[in-house]
């Protein structure tokens, strides 16, 4: 996985880095991002959320419209995030407004958590039919190396026969002629000596 800085990400969304700055801030819920040491990285789906939030601000969005259509496309949430937000906006000076974006937010987020689990408990049971069926399919594929290598042996027995058979055809071609050559002798004998 490609970790990127911030400044790789506005050449490939396509908007000012200032604007990416801000879009990081505002929307920080939903910019899936790691820290090492002192440096944030972005993961590569942030450049899908925010090509996403710049489809929505060129259709003149707001941020709480923007934030409710993130969540509702299936973005997720990054917990650690909207605990900072949270954090902000009782220390902010609308905490209620914001602090009110934040909660909704978070309920999405919690549903959203709830979703996840059910869509990986579905997931699982998935994973142990395809498993199940792998497992019968790995001993069919058994059963065919095993009878693959029967054939195989058939084929070398056949081939071993056929041999031999070409061998006493021959033979028997011989025996032919060497009977055909000696009844000719006989009859020539038979014929000078009359009998």
């Amino acid at each position: 996985m490609d970790l990127l800085r911030k400044k790789d990400l506005h050449p490939q969304v396509g908007v000012p880095k200032s604007t990416v700055a801000d879009w990081i801030d505002e929307f920080s819920v939903f910019i899936p991002k790691t820290k090492h040491g002192n440096v944030t990285y972005y993961k590569p789906e942030t450049i899908d959320v925010l090509l996403y939030i710049k489809q929505c601000r060129e259709l003149n969005y707001q941020k709480q419209q923007i934030m409710e259509m993130l969540s509702e496309k299936g973005f997720p949430i990054t917990v650690d995030e909207a605990v900072q937000d949270i954090k902000k906006a009782l220390q902010g000076d609308t905490p209620r407004d914001t602090l009110l974006t934040v909660m909704q937010t978070m309920g999405q987020a919690v549903t959203k958590l709830s979703e996840q689990d059910e869509r990986l408990d579905r997931q699982d049971e998935t994973l142990k039919t395809l498993e199940s069926k792998a497992s019968v399919q790995d001993e069919r594929l058994t059963e065919l190396e095993n009878k693959t290598t029967e054939f195989d042996l058939l084929k070398q027995q056949m081939e071993s026969i056929q041999k031999q058979l070409e061998s006493t055809s021959e033979a028997l071609e011989q025996t032919k002629k060497e009977l055909a050559a000696a009844t000719e002798k006989k009859s020539f004998w038979s014929k000078l000596f009359g009998k």
